[in-house]
């Protein structure tokens, strides 16, 4: 008898341990995309690929004695679906194992209970499935709206009674919005360097303002992107039975000094890298001091800055104040240039808007075969006027807001330089989200007043510009080499397709026009179009676009970030 037992366990072992290097899905899944497409059911069964630039780490495999715990998960994402007769069943050959999903016949809503007010917010109906998520969406939509419109002491009690027998879903949402609360008064702890005044300048609510949770939210965010703090904490105080809500910070400095590289690959600049020695509390107070070198397959640049967030003047009053030096070596294959810069920027928060003026030195050394580029030596010193408008969901990957901006650059021989212009840029960009689907646009314009050496134009064509052409390469050349222009338009359209939550596809249209002449817009357009692809990488959105102009020929970009 002992011998089976030994026998009958020494099997359990072997089955259990047998291995499988592949999962496939059958039955009720989606091709591409959808709540039960590859990508998703993987996610189900918290089976993680390495993404495609992790080369180095090796595909999961699959024990048998996981099986189970695959069906286990899938039958519950089902229901959570709507599928509560669903299905899962399994059978392995040689190194796959087949997991074969049947929906069977969806639950639907019978009926929805709630307040007139609230019933706006509701992403579900009668008579249609009943999913989980989409109740779930439904009471963060009406909480969120209640916590922005002074209401965060709310009492809600939202249900949804399954009835198995009947096969139907009863939801009955009831709430108690609580009493209309306003800011109050600002209490800081703050055991740090930096001084209260700095600290209140990045809270974005006021004393007596609407509570909005989302004003303390973008409050926390301004504090942890000074990179100065270790424990930050913003509570609000409900204790009171008036409206008004008093509201607690607790800062506590943390290391200020770092030491940053990174390494990448983009098809402008080739392979680079670079590092940093940054210390984000220089002296106290915010001071920055920041010091480095990048390096690419174009050149190298070497580079110190400092920062003041806060300098007073008798009639500026308070402004930043930042100064920046730096030398490199870049060639940008029609002419190699030798520059060393130094530029110093005034800051200044004036009618709602951040502008920065400055002025700005270059000395630089030019090396060129084509006449365009006048090849010699330069001192070009400038005052300029910068003003931006960021209203963007997020800067690595935007899918609802709008972008401003304005550049102005005036070079004097008054102010010792070799050349005198004026030049003007501006640019504008909106993104909108619908569902899947992200649409962008965005116009840039640009002019200078007067004829200067070529490399002082306008360059466009690239990943960040109009993708049918190579980086610098769209418009007027001298042999084979692009000469720029002083009049430049520059257009872009994007929609782009959300497959999986950080896999999308794109699809584009790019129109450009540039010409040599100041102020001249009546040049012909270079249109472009063509197709990307996105992986949302913890670096960010990793960026392949492949654009056709209409001359023919293709031209290929690969990146990091979105385009808008």
């Amino acid at each position: 008898m002992k011998n089976y037992i030994y026998i009958f366990l020494l099997l359990t072992i072997l089955i259990s341990g047998k291995t499988f290097s592949t999962i496939k899905f059958t039955g009720d899944v989606d091709f591409l995309t959808g709540e039960f497409d590859r990508a998703t059911l993987l996610k189900i069964c918290h089976i993680e690929y390495p993404p495609i630039y992790k080369i180095w780490k090796k595909d999961p495999v699959f024990k048998s004695n996981e099986i189970d715990g695959f069906i286990a998960n899938l039958i519950n994402y089902s229901k959570s679906m709507g599928y509560y007769r669903a299905k899962v069943t399994s059978k392995t050959d040689d190194d796959t194992i087949y997991l074969h999903i049947k929906k069977n016949k969806a639950i639907k809503t019978a009926s929805i209970t709630i307040d007139k007010e609230f019933r706006r917010f509701l992403l579900f109906k009668e008579k249609e499935r009943f999913k989980t998520t989409v109740f779930t969406a439904t009471k963060k939509k009406i909480t969120r709206f209640l916590e922005e419109n002074g209401y965060p002491t709310y009492k809600m009690n939202a249900k949804a009674f399954v009835d198995l027998d009947l096969y139907k879903v009863d939801v009955n949402i009831s709430i108690n919005k609580g009493l209309k609360r306003y800011f109050s008064k600002t209490d800081i702890n703050n055991s740090s360097e930096v001084d209260d005044f700095l600290i209140s300048k990045e809270i974005k609510y006021k004393e007596d303002e609407l509570y909005n949770i989302a004003k303390l939210e973008e409050s926390y965010d301004n504090l942890y992107r000074l990179g100065v703090f270790d424990k930050i904490k913003m509570e609000p105080d409900f204790n009171d039975s008036n409206s008004k809500t008093p509201i607690h910070i607790v800062v506590k400095e943390g290391r200020t000094k770092e030491l940053s590289s990174n390494l990448g690959y983009d098809t402008e600049e080739g392979a680079r890298g670079g590092a940093f020695y940054i210390d984000h509390d220089f002296f106290g107070n915010l001071r920055e001091f920041k010091a480095g070198v990048k390096v690419s397959e174009r050149g190298y640049e070497a580079s110190t800055g400092y920062y003041d967030p806060r300098l007073e003047a008798p009639i500026l009053g308070d402004f930043s104040f930042r100064n920046e030096l730096s030398a490199g070596e870049w060639d940008y294959n029609s002419y190699i240039e030798n520059v060393v810069t130094e530029r110093v920027t005034f800051g200044k928060s004036f009618i709602g808007l951040n502008h920065f003026f400055g002025f700005q030195l270059e000395y630089l050394d030019v090396e060129s075969d084509i006449p365009a580029f006048k090849e010699g030596n330069y001192l070009v010193n400038s005052l300029f006027y910068r003003v931006v408008i960021d209203g963007r969901d997020s800067k690595m990957d935007a899918k609802n807001g709008y972008y401003t901006s304005l550049y102005l650059e005036k070079a004097m021989k008054q102010l010792g330089s070799d050349m005198d212009y004026f030049k003007m840029l501006a640019e504008a960009r909106y993104i909108k989200e619908f569902d899947k689907i992200v649409l962008a646009s965005k116009i840039k314009v640009g002019v200078i007043s007067q004829e200067t050496p070529a490399f002082k134009h306008f360059f466009l064509g690239g990943a960040m510009s109009n993708r049918g052409y190579e980086y610098r390469d769209l418009g007027k050349h001298s042999g084979d080499y692009p000469v720029g222009g002083l009049t430049i338009v520059d257009t872009s359209l994007e929609a782009r397709y959300y497959l999986t939550k950080n896999f999308s596809v794109i699809s584009f249209f790019d129109s450009s026009k540039m010409s040599q002449e100041v102020n001249d817009f009546s040049t012909s357009w270079y249109n472009a179009y063509g197709l990307g692809l996105r992986y949302l990488s913890v670096i960010g959105p990793l960026r392949l676009d492949v654009g056709y102009p209409q001359e023919g020929g293709f031209a290929l970009h690969l990146g990091i970030g979105q385009v808008f």
